[in-house]
């Protein structure tokens, strides 16, 4: 998996902005344009678009203060095998940027499905004279997981997941061990919206009304930071609306919406059903972890023989203990 965690060398470009509904895959020579080039400023309009719509802003406000720094897509079909980027999102406020970086790689194998990720963001309130080099910020990266990619030199990691392949896990008797966190807290998510929108009020808690609207804004800026690489989540802030994930990228391996969750709790957010859904996921993954719904852990003629692999080792009773709310697994 770390071998997969590098860097190439910088295509900078800023998001298009078309008046028309239309997007075109020719170039302005008239030859067609790779689907693997277009994805992700494609997907950055669609992300942006529709945060720009949320908060009534003409079209392209947003859209214009994003540029791309690199971009390596690999599509497989229509979605994304693997991409990495670089993106820069400028505030159209204050004379600062946020730097977004995303690593993304998913792909199914025989018996197993190799997938792992690493998102992270770095304020920059006083842009150091190497600022525009791909090369420099790669430098700043860690190169020891999906876990430690954002955690130096100022980076701050959003959220990361992958499928551990530790401990044996490979072949026909793989299971989806998921791993992942996200890695935000209150203080930070304000840093990000005010960064680029400029001060935000906090009201008084006695006023539910305003306090929401407050809360919603810090998730929107956090929402904003994902939309930059080509990631649309929909975040419940009330328990009427559901958490809608991306659609042509996993950020969780199994049916959880932990991401979802933890963006809206660090924002000082909690749904009536978060708790039962940290139970009901910590639940999933130790099942998963145990093969309850992997076929392959059943002899050849389709029946258990009761043998000392129905008995649970000490890993597996380790997994039984409880996972912590949205600490990471």
């Amino acid at each position: 998996m770390d071998q997969l965690f590098h860097q190439s060398p910088p295509k900078y470009r800023t998001v298009p902005v078309s008046d028309s509904e239309e997007d075109s895959d020719e170039d302005e020579y008239g030859y067609g344009v790779e689907p693997d080039d277009v994805w992700l400023s494609n997907s950055i309009k669609t992300c942006i678009a529709q945060i720009e719509e949320e908060m009534d802003l003409e079209a392209g406000t947003l859209q214009k203060c994003i540029t791309i720094l690199y971009d390596n897509t690999e599509l497989d079909e229509e979605d994304p095998r693997s991409t990495e980027s670089n993106v820069r999102i400028y505030s159209p406020t204050t004379p600062m940027y946020i730097d977004v970086h995303f690593q993304y790689h998913c792909r199914a194998r025989m018996s197993e499905i190799e997938w792992f990720y690493s998102l992270g963001y770095k304020i920059q309130r006083r842009p150091p004279a190497m600022a525009g080099n791909v090369n420099a910020i790669d430098k700043e990266l860690g190169h020891g997981g999906p876990q430690d990619m954002h955690a130096h030199n100022g980076w701050q990691s959003l959220c990361w997941g992958y499928y551990d392949d530790s401990n044996g896990n490979y072949g026909k008797r793989w299971r989806r061990v998921e791993c992942g966190k996200v890695e935000l807290y209150e203080e930070g998510v304000v840093d990000v919206y005010e960064t680029l929108f400029g001060d935000l009020e906090r009201p008084a808690a006695s006023d539910a009304e305003a306090m929401l609207a407050y809360r919603r804004s810090l998730v929107r800026g956090i929402r904003l930071l994902l939309a930059a690489v080509g990631l649309s989540y929909k975040v419940a802030c009330t328990d009427d609306e559901i958490d809608v994930e991306p659609r042509d990228l996993m950020l969780e391996g199994l049916s959880d919406r932990w991401v979802g969750r933890g963006i809206r709790n660090s924002c000082g957010l909690r749904l009536t059903r978060d708790a039962e859904k940290v139970r009901k996921g910590a639940q999933e993954r130790q099942e998963e972890a145990k093969g309850y719904n992997n076929p392959s852990d059943d002899s050849e003629d389709g029946e258990h023989d009761g043998s000392e692999d129905d008995e649970p080792s000490d890993q597996e009773e380790d997994e039984d203990e409880e996972v912590d709310d949205d600490d990471g697994f």
